[in-house]
């Protein structure tokens, strides 16, 4: 594939050695000093799909631009998913194609299954309570993550005496309907995330540990392959779904 890489920081450097060492290439390049919603739209005519790893603010319009182009994205960048309903219009009206995910991490596809499967079973144990932890290195920008986030929703979504979120630090006692999802930044942590059932008891955790960067970049690669010659709007479950059928 001839692909458009937009966003050249961390995520998107690992994104480029991962291309190099396949059979793909990557033909455009947009970052801050390149802006791709400036770009002559013949820097983009023979690319066959886009990898974004760009910016919160920049998403949504970087989608608008995607769509109208009749260019494929995987979408790696988050903070834009309260703009989804015009999203899917976008899809709808350009028969476009859209793969996003808050993390493009294998291993966090797998523990988001796990963690649907286990709240089932928690939500007649009235006696554990649920919540979420993460860490990241100091550099990320957003707080909580965008996979955190995702996480924190399947357990509202699973469980009955659950529903909202708190993502804040907590100066009193929390409301017993939330859920807490907290978060830490320290160091180079390339990205952990724990789901925790506590009971007066015992506790039970799921957590995934990412060892780099390049387990994000290979499912990013990996979620474009898939999503070349499909039509829609996708999530990496529909990734994982079609992976397991096989």
């Amino acid at each position: 594939m001839r692909l458009v890489l937009t966003g050249t920081g961390q995520m998107g450097q690992a994104v480029a050695t991962v291309v190099a060492e396949g059979p793909h290439e990557i033909v455009a390049r947009f970052n801050s000093s390149q802006p791709f919603l400036e770009a002559d739209p013949a820097a983009v005519s023979e690319a066959d799909l886009a990898i974004d790893f760009s910016l919160p603010r920049l998403a949504v319009p970087h989608l608008r631009r995607y769509c109208a182009a009749s260019l494929p994205v995987v979408m790696g960048t988050t903070g834009w998913y309260e703009a989804i309903e015009e999203v899917q219009a976008l899809v709808r009206t350009h028969e476009a194609s859209v793969l996003y995910a808050p993390n493009f991490s294998i291993g966090v596809a797998v523990l988001s299954r796990a963690v649907d499967r286990v709240t089932a079973l928690m939500d007649a144990l009235d006696d554990y309570d649920a919540f979420v932890h993460e860490a990241h290195h100091t550099n990320k920008a957003d707080s909580p993550s965008g996979t955190a986030r995702m996480l924190g929703d399947q357990l509202v979504a699973g469980l009955a005496r659950k529903d909202h979120l708190e993502t804040e630090a907590q100066h009193q006692r929390i409301d017993p309907a939330a859920v807490h999802v907290s978060s830490t930044r320290a160091g180079t942590t390339f990205g952990e995330h724990t789901v925790g059932y506590d009971s007066p008891y015992d506790r039970l955790s799921l957590r995934h540990r990412a060892k780099n960067r390049r387990g994000f970049a290979v499912g990013a690669v990996r979620a474009a392959e898939w999503l070349r010659g499909r039509t829609g709007l996708f999530t990496l479950d529909d990734v994982l779904d079609d992976w397991l059928d096989d």
